[in-house]
Parts: structure tokens; C-alpha cells; sequence
């Protein structure tokens, strides 16, 4: 059974979510899966982009979805086209303490009783992502191969469980402030002692620390410390430090420090730089060829998503948006060939798009190809009827 996710809209407008017409703007929708490996019905929050049928996109998996889930989507929407546009998937909670904790554990001075003993049910709750979540998601949603897996605190301890355990299951991990204190920090010791061994080619890390440090310690000067108050900071940057000393073989890694955020403020800051740094190769900077318009535009945007395409594992074109305002750019300038060469692209990529089809008339309007004009045209309404796109039908029309 799927519910939508709405916010009610009051005098506000945000792009890239669907508005509806009793004033809603939805932003998902609430989905279901039995898992017979966990025994229980487990909620899944949904974004899906507001794109063409046609289209798919790689998929963000964040974990505490309850807290994490809108934000997530807020941020990819916002900067889409800087970074891919990806399907969201929220996981919300039942036992967090069970799903999110990779072995079981004795109560101490920081896990009490009630969570020790529901603790190490980690492994159980990945069989269940990669046997049961994902297949569904793959089949119900429009999502390609390229995954990535986000989670806070102790989700972030489940990311780089799976980052250690699971690492063919995704392609790229957000690890905000993890609980890497947990077990007295010896799961993380055992999985550090890994690295130099580890295949890392082709997998991404971002690991996001926030400011839990003591009044008088800094970053280097804690990790010198042994009492339980620093055993958080402790544990992630020795985790970082760790990874700069052992050299991941094929790995692509960063981290950074939050000096004004706290355990509980840093993850809206930390995903976001995540993403950005997740993707720093997928962005094409069209700002150059409109200051440069003899390049070849069609030539580099090919090659550069050549490029991105190797690193994803499967094709991947220029947006669509993107394509056409730079194909309305040529026109401007009268450049119609550079026009046409981009904007004839973009219906081949998106071929179902009624926009790609009308911009394309457009185009052979302006070059005085009415018959084609006319075609594209037909083609555009045939997809989708709009006003503006008949208008412009009839009166060529008319011309004949």
C-alpha cells in the first residue's frame, strides 16, 4: 500500500517537487515491504524525480529516515544538475538499536541494559537490504545500478558495515559523525587492521565529524586522551586517520571536520558536502560555452559524460533542462547549427519528452525548415498537448 507524502504549500514554491491540485507539493510517497527475513513490515519513504517516464536514476539509500528523509530530498533536488537527480529511499526504524548495531554487546557505562541486549542484529538487517529492499526498490522504481548509502551516528556505523561487509552492494558511502565507539571500539580496530588488504577500486567515502570534543582538546591532542568522554571523537578520527595512513587501494575517500556543529547539527551540512564531493565529476560547467561559443558544445558534453558514464558503470547523458537552455543560448545568438546539434541530441535521449520535441521545432522554425518544424511539432503534442505548442502548429500552418 503506498500513502504520498505531502507539505502543505503556504506562500512558499519549491522546485522540483510535484504540486498537486488541492495546493499540496509532494515530495513522495510512504511505501511497504514484508520482510521474511526480519519477520515485520518495514516502512520505506519514496522520492522519485519529476522527470520523464523514460528516465532513471541512481539511488540515495538513507537510513533514520523519520529525520533524515526530507532533507535528503531537499538537497538533491536543490542541487540536480551539479550532482545527478536520484530516486530517494528513506528507511525508517522499528528496533534501531538491533538493525543498526553490528555485533551484540554487554551493557556498560554508555549502553544500557535494554539496548545491549537488543544489540547485533546489523548483519540480519543488510541481508534484508540486499536481498529483499533493494530487489523491490529495482523493480518498482526507476533506478539504475549506481547506489549510494547515507546514515548518522549509528547509521553511520551501519554504512561502514556495509562499507566493510557489503562493499559490492553500493558505490559510494556517507558516514556522518558514526558511532564508531561502539564495542568499545573493537569492531572498527578489527575492520582498520583490513584496509591495506581491501579492493576498494571504484568506491567512494565521505566521512563527516562533528565538533564532540571536550573544552581545552583539539582534533590531535584527543586522540592522545583515554577517558570515555572523548571515546567518540576518538574513535572517528582514528578511523580517518587510519585511512590516510593505509592507503586504500583504488579508494576515493575525504572527510572533514565541523568545528560549529554538534552530534546532533552536523548531518544537514555533512550530506550535502558529501554529495558534492560524491559527484564532483559529474557537473559540466555550461557557463564556458556561453562565454566561449565557437567551442564545440555537442563534442564536449559527449565526452565529458563519456566520461561519467565510465565512472557510473552505465550511459549517462546531459540533463535535459540543462541541454535545452544552452540550445536556446545558440539560437540567441544565431548560432542555429549549434542550436539544432544540441537540441536534436536531446530528443534522442529524452525522446519521450514533450519539450525536447517542441524546442527542437522551434529550432527548425528559426533555420525556415517548416516541414520538419511541423513534424516536431506534431511529435511534442502527440506526447503531451499544451496551448503554446498547438499555437505554434497552426500558425506554421497557416504559412504553407
Amino acid at each position: 500500500m503506498k500513502t504520498i507524502i505531502t507539505f502543505i504549500l503556504s506562500g512558499i514554491c519549491l522546485s522540483g517537487f510535484a504540486q498537486r491540485k488541492d495546493n499540496r507539493i509532494t515530495i513522495g510517497t510512504v511505501d511497504t515491504v514484508y520482510s521474511n527475513i526480519l519477520k515485520e513490515k518495514r516502512v520505506v519513504y519514496i522520492h522519485v524525480p519529476d522527470g520523464n517516464k523514460s528516465e532513471r536514476y541512481p539511488v540515495l539509500y538513507v537510513l533514520d529516515a523519520e529525520n533524515h528523509f526530507e532533507s535528503a530530498v531537499a538537497i538533491v533536488e536543490q542541487i540536480s544538475g551539479i550532482i545527478p537527480n536520484m530516486v530517494i529511499v528513506g528507511i525508517t526504524n522499528t528496533n534501531r538499536e538491533r538493525d543498526l548495531t553490528p555485533t551484540h554487546v554487554k551493557p556498560d557505562r554508555i549502553i544500557g541494559a535494554g539496548d545491549a541486549a537488543k544489540s547485533g542484529g546489523g548483519e540480519i538487517f543488510m541481508s534484508f537490504m540486499e536481498k529483499e529492499l533493494i530487489p523491490y526498490v529495482d523493480a518498482h522504481y526507476p533506478t539504475t545500478l549506481y547506489r549510494v548509502f547515507s546514515g548518522h551516528s549509528l547509521g553511520g556505523l551501519t554504512v561502514l558495515n556495509a562499507f566493510f561487509n557489503h562493499t559490492g552492494l553500493f558505490n559510494a558511502y556517507i558516514a556522518v559523525d558514526p558511532s564508531l565507539w561502539w564495542d568499545g571500539r573493537g569492531w572498527i580496530a578489527q575492520n582498520e587492521r583490513r584496509l591495506p588488504q581491501m579492493n576498494l577500486n571504484g568506491k567512494a567515502l565521505f566521512v563527516a565529524i562533528a565538533n564532540n570534543l571536550p573544552s581545552g582538546l583539539d582534533t590531535l591532542s584527543v586522540l592522545r586522551d583515554t577517558s570515555i568522554n572523548t571515546s567518540f571523537s576518538r574513535s572517528v578520527l582514528g578511523f580517518v586517520q587510519s585511512l590516510r595512513e593505509n592507503h586504500p587501494a583504488g579508494l576515493n575517500w575525504s572527510s572533514k571536520f565541523y568545528p560549529n556543529e554538534w552530534h546532533g547539527s552536523v548531518e544537514l551540512n555533512a550530506e550535502y558536502d558529501a554529495l558534492r564531493y560524491l559527484f564532483n565529476f559529474y557537473h559540466f560547467d555550461m557557463s564556458r560555452l556561453r562565454a566561449n561559443p565557437e567551442l564545440n558544445a555537442d563534442s564536449l558534453l559527449n565526452a565529458h559524460f563519456e566520461e561519467v558514464s565510465k565512472i557510473m558503470g552505465e550511459k549517462v547523458v546531459a540533463g535535459e533542462s540543462n541541454v535545452n537552455d544552452l540550445g536556446y543560448f545558440y539560437m540567441g545568438i544565431n548560432k542555429l547549427d549549434k542550436a539544432y546539434a544540441l537540441l536534436k541530441r536531446n530528443t534522442i535521449n529524452y525522446p519521450q519528452s514533450s519539450n525536447a520535441w517542441d524546442s527542437l521545432g522551434e529550432c527548425y522554425a528559426a533555420m525556415g525548415d517548416k516541414q520538419n518544424a511541423i513534424e516536431a511539432y506534431k511529435k511534442s503534442l502527440s506526447l503531451q498537448e499544451t496551448g503554446d505548442t498547438r499555437k505554434k502548429l497552426e500558425e506554421l500552418q497557416g504559412k504553407k
